[in-house]
């Protein structure tokens, strides 16, 4: 293995832009996953299942997992207000119709690139170190 500081000084760059276009698409993932409504604890814990991975995926696909961020999702009881069932105005006295329900609620934590991880690079070659050293090698290819 040999370590070169031009190489992790490109890593580097190159997660922290993958990690910002994930960042953007995970905004969007959790924009509708906090949207959905769920009218009971197994339709809500179904969703969980299949939003971290361990469903079937969509259209045939595989889950799709973050490469760059943990996510972590929870069940948040709620209630929300519904239509009414009769038509005109409510009477001052009756309280607003509601129905209880559940929501997702999504944690997002963004996973930290070890600098210590960037810039090696494994080299296989069939000339012994006798006759060239790594940095020779490298200049060369």
């Amino acid at each position: 293995m040999l370590h070169a500081s031009q190489l992790a000084q490109q890593q580097s760059q190159t997660y922290a832009v993958a990690q910002g276009k994930e960042a953007a698409a995970l905004a969007v993932h959790v924009k509708q996953v906090q949207a959905q409504w769920f009218a009971c604890e197994a339709d809500a814990a179904a969703a969980i299942a299949e939003d971290e991975g361990r469903g079937p995926g969509r259209r045939g696909r595989r889950p799709h997992s973050w490469r760059y961020h943990t996510v972590r999702y929870r069940l948040v009881a709620d209630e929300r207000r519904r239509c009414r069932a009769r038509r005109g105005r409510p009477a001052k006295t009756d309280p607003p119709p509601t129905e209880a329900g559940y929501r997702l609620g999504v944690e997002v934590e963004a996973l930290a690139n070890p600098e210590e991880d960037n810039g090696w690079m494994g080299l296989a070659t069939t000339v012994h170190a006798a006759v060239c050293g790594d940095a020779d090698i490298l200049q060369r290819c």
